[in-house]
């Protein structure tokens, strides 16, 4: 990773596709320990979970 402030100091990023007859309400997207500041607009109540 490249220096950001507030960013993490290393960080292993996977990407996966897949078809899914699931809605998008239905996704939950799953980031560990600190890797929720990389995405706060996709896991607002796993934020409020963790509080």
């Amino acid at each position: 990773e490249m220096a950001v402030p507030a960013g993490l100091p290393s960080c292993i990023r996977v990407l996966l596709h897949w078809n899914t007859t699931r809605s998008i309400d239905e996704v939950k997207h799953i980031f560990l320990r600190g890797a929720v500041v990389l995405r706060p607009d996709l896991v607002q109540d796993q934020i409020a979970d963790e509080s």
